[in-house]
């Protein structure tokens, strides 16, 4: 008798502790199971209330960022070619940069035309800082302010629509002057050529509140030959407001199979308004010292243009609006009427 009731109380305790430790294992899963619902649940609920456009905009920060990272390693790789990359490569401080530009232009009294651009810089940190390599579609590197009064600026001669792509060698880069070395390739004049480019800058205190810079580049191509840009640069800023300030442009141009030179002026008004926004007044005008082919009149007429850029959205992205009136003298100096509108983003740091 006292065996059974011996085994009874065994078994009796044995499934007591045997629910006990089932009730103890089970308590915690059941508390992360509900946390965990509880999570998703509000997961859910967050992504819900973001709405289409709000889950567009984490798509298109996510790939922004992401292409940033990729260039970034990218430019490292490109850097490897001319240093012995892999050591201390934490430390490698990247600036390199992509600019594109998609522009809608209806210069005055001709046609509109969209065109799309783009501009690469690529720092290379462990070369000292003195190589970059340089890829532009953009027309800014061979234009001559005032030779197109009356088109907006992005929008080049025929014979000048180009992309280039080369490296520079920076022999100095000092506060005050530069001297810096281009060799490349570039698409001219509707041929393939190469070239080299000898860049010359010097800026400092010209007088109280102004500044003055002069540059110089003298480029050569294997079947153009050379062209000679030489430009001063003068500004002043207004009412103790570095915000504001004036400036006045003038550019000399020779090129080879050209007589005289193009001289373009252009004066303008420049404000930062706050952050994410400026707006400039510019007046242009250009001037032939010689008539060539094509060349009927020597001076080439006037123009005055708003500029207005803001950065909205994204730190990334940009648009500019200029509207501009001028009196070309392929117009027989009538009042012609243009506009370009631009779209801009940048990838990388600038």
């Amino acid at each position: 008798m006292l065996d059974v009731r011996y085994i009874v109380l065994t078994v009796t305790l044995l499934a007591l502790s045997c629910g006990a430790s089932i009730a103890e294992e089970s308590g915690p899963a059941g508390s992360l199971t509900l946390a965990q619902a509880a999570t998703d649940e509000a997961t859910e609920q967050e992504e819900g209330s973001l709405g289409i456009v709000g889950k567009a905009t984490v798509y298109v920060d996510d790939a922004q960022r992401n292409a940033s990272e990729r260039f970034g390693n990218f430019m490292a790789q490109v850097d490897g070619f001319f240093s012995n990359a892999g050591t201390n490569e934490d430390a490698v401080s990247n600036q390199s940069w992509a600019r594109i530009r998609l522009d809608a232009i209806r210069p005055g009294g001709e046609s509109a035309e969209v065109k799309p651009s783009l501009k690469l810089r690529v720092v290379l940190p462990q070369t000292e800082r003195k190589f970059k390599l340089l890829l532009s579609t953009e027309d800014d590197d061979t234009e001559q302010v005032g030779e197109n009064v009356g088109r907006s600026s992005s929008a080049s001669r025929g014979d000048d629509q180009n992309a280039s792509i080369a490296i520079r060698f920076i022999r100095t880069a000092r506060t005050n002057g530069r001297v810096d070395i281009d060799l490349g390739i570039r698409q001219r004049e509707s041929e393939v050529q190469y070239f080299s480019r000898l860049n010359l800058g010097y800026r400092g205190e010209l007088a109280r509140h102004w500044t003055a810079s002069v540059n110089n580049s003298y480029y050569y191509y294997n079947k153009s030959g050379f062209e000679d840009k030489l430009s001063f640069d003068f500004r002043r800023v207004l009412f103790f407001n570095d915000d504001l300030f004036f400036r006045s442009f003038t550019e000399f141009n020779w090129r080879k199979g050209r007589k005289g030179a193009i001289i373009g002026q252009t004066v303008g008004l420049y404000t930062q308004i706050d952050e994410s926004r400026s707006l400039a007044l510019e007046m242009l005008a250009g001037y032939h010292t010689a008539l060539n082919a094509g060349v009927d009149d020597r001076f080439r007429g006037h123009e005055i243009r708003v500029r207005w850029r803001h950065n909205v959205w994204r730190p990334w992205f940009f648009y500019e609006f200029w509207p501009s009136v001028s009196w070309p003298s392929t117009n027989d100096y009538e009042r012609s009427y243009g506009v370009l509108l631009r779209m801009e983003v940048v990838v990388g740091q600038r």
